[in-house]
């Protein structure tokens, strides 16, 4: 969950050495926490594996949040969920500046594993950095910088790893709700982009795709050794101290934003009543809404993210508003389809309630919108 640009990348990469099993016994292994920042990819934090060798200058950090952002098609391949995410290897020095710079916060957890665990640790670290397997597909909620470190010690693990049971389980919506306030038009635009995948119960496993969960189950999670539990992890040590990024701040401003323009529609459809007026109206709402419709249509069917499959939102701004704004631009107008489109509008905020998806706030005013114009469409009191 960190940006490193690809040159930078394959000069880590080529400078790297390689970890060599006959040098475990004197390896200390640590966990890299590092504070979410305010930039869109690193709100949510970032996870990386530290490799000191006592006795020697290797001090490397092995970081699987690497991406860049020329990548053709960006955006695109992000959305339709084909993105590559790959592991670098450099100092540590000089992952500590890059965070030092950017006023966030980094924890260090030491490991607790033995010779052997640490031996099988390099060859999985050493076999990610072959360059057919340096690159991995990414997924924010099931494969990303954090759920590698995860996976990666617990695979080295000679016996178990036993996680700390959790007796309140949080959807994930629910668990990156509180990273994204910072931004409030990302939270909201995340909301309205997750579907009911989103909204399943996370795991004490499945919640370690955030990296202060991962630190935190970790400090509490056992290791097996020769028949007897030991903690996985030292305690935490914060290496880097910054004071804490305020989040939260003007969270409410797309809710007001949307409402304000609610407001402003309903006025337009039944005070004013200038058919100029709303005929401009018309031309500007249906297509934003046609559009939002068919992003729905895309991120729903034919991305490969599973959190943005059944997203209900499509029932309260639907295709049939795309099929109605191409109509208008052809001068037709259609009663029946209009009054179609606006029932299926209706439906959406009770049969969201009732399959427990989650609602931002700013998506009822946002949704009410579209339905005021589809009312006045719909020609009630007229004979069809």
């Amino acid at each position: 969950m960190k940006k490193t640009f690809l040159l930078a990348a394959l000069m880590m990469l080529i400078i790297s050495p390689g970890l060599k099993a006959q040098n475990a016994d004197s390896a200390d292994v640590y966990m890299i926490t590092c504070a979410p920042g305010t930039a869109a990819y690193s709100i949510y934090g970032h996870t990386a594996l530290r490799i000191a060798m006592r006795g020697t200058e290797f001090d490397m950090v092995y970081n699987w949040g690497i991406f860049d952002f020329s990548t053709p098609n960006f955006v695109y391949r992000f959305a339709k969920g084909r993105l590559d995410y790959k592991l670098g290897a450099y100092s540590y020095a000089r992952f500590l500046e890059e965070y030092i710079s950017e006023g966030r916060s980094v924890w260090s957890q030491k490991l607790n594993l033995t010779t052997a665990e640490k031996e099988r640790l390099f060859i999985l670290i050493n076999e990610n950095l072959r360059p057919e397997n340096i690159k991995y597909r990414y997924d924010f909620f099931f494969d990303n910088c954090a759920t590698r470190v995860r996976d990666i010690v617990a695979a080295s693990a000679a016996d178990t790893v036993i996680f700390p049971v959790k007796e309140k389980r949080l959807s994930f919506r629910q668990l990156i709700d509180p990273y994204q306030k910072v931004l409030p038009w990302l939270d909201f635009g995340a909301d309205m982009l997750l579907g009911l995948q989103a909204d399943r119960k996370a795991s004490v496993a499945d919640e370690m795709f955030l990296p202060v969960y991962l630190r935190d189950n970790f400090a509490g999670s056992l290791i097996v050794h020769d028949g007897r539990q030991e903690p996985l992890a030292g305690p935490t040590e914060k290496v880097v101290d910054r004071p804490v990024t305020q989040t939260g701040k003007k969270a409410w401003v797309p809710q007001a934003v949307f409402w304000l323009i609610f407001v402003f529609v309903v006025l337009v459809t039944f005070v004013f009543k200038r058919p100029g007026l709303e005929k401009v109206l018309d031309y500007i709402l249906y297509f934003i809404f046609a559009l939002i419709a068919l992003l729905l249509i895309f991120t729903n069917i034919f991305s490969e993210h599973d959190a943005l499959h059944l997203n209900l939102l499509f029932l309260g701004i639907n295709v049939l508003i795309t099929v109605l704004f191409i109509m208008m631009l052809a001068g037709k107008k259609s009663v029946k389809l209009s009054r179609l489109t606006l029932t299926i509008s209706v439906l959406w905020f009770p049969v969201a309630l009732i399959a427990g998806q989650g609602i931002n706030p700013a998506l009822i005013p946002l949704v009410l919108t579209i339905m005021v114009r589809l009312f006045r469409h719909c020609g009630f009191g007229k004979s069809l």
